[in-house]
């Protein structure tokens, strides 16, 4: 009982450190209005947004709690740039940084909108354009991932550079809005 109770307290204080608390990420907020990356009608709690410790330190990118093989719908419209679909393995080590399955679609701006630990073939679309709300893949926890869940950013240029990224706005209930860690959000 003991080192249970022990567990749990220590997972709840790496989740508050970890997750909640976030650093400073760039001010540079896109002006385009994103659609949320899955079904309308369905809600998802972002489990880590911008800056948090665990893995978005100094970056604007937002984590999406869902099970495995949940329906990613493209955020905006543009061509694919990137994917990747054949990695099987996941886990909280930074050595599986480059085992995540991912798309990368070019947006007409030149901007890039990525969507990071998707499932073992789980790109659905892999050439082409892609319309906002189309279905593009499947989330999954591939990479560098605590859990399973769907993480989106947008970057201006395609590196780690604090800089290359900005804050998105969304169409959710709640009117436009950038979100926020620990709320969940949907879109009719």
């Amino acid at each position: 009982m003991k080192k249970v109770t022990l567990s749990l307290l220590f997972l709840f204080i790496f989740y508050f450190i970890f997750i909640n608390i976030s650093t400073s990420v760039t001010q540079k907020i896109d002006r385009y209005i994103y659609s949320l990356p899955y079904q309308k009608g369905n809600s998802h709690k972002i489990v880590q947004s911008y800056g948090g410790l665990f893995s978005h330190k100094n970056i604007a990118a937002i984590d999406f709690s869902m099970p495995t093989g949940t329906p990613i719908y493209a955020a905006r419209e543009g061509t694919i740039f990137s994917y990747k679909d054949d990695s099987k393995v996941g886990g909280i080590l930074p050595k599986y940084k480059n085992k995540a399955n991912y798309i990368i679609i070019k947006h007409s701006d030149g901007s890039f909108g990525c969507y990071w630990h998707l499932n073992y073939n789980g790109v659905v679309v892999k050439k082409g354009n892609v319309q906002k709300g189309e279905l593009i893949g499947y989330s999954g926890n591939t990479g560098f991932a605590l859990q399973p869940h769907l993480h989106f950013a947008v970057k201006r240029v395609l590196n780690y550079d604090m800089d290359s990224y900005v804050q998105t706005k969304f169409l959710t209930t709640e009117g436009v809005v950038i979100l926020r860690n620990g709320h969940s959000y949907s879109y009719q």
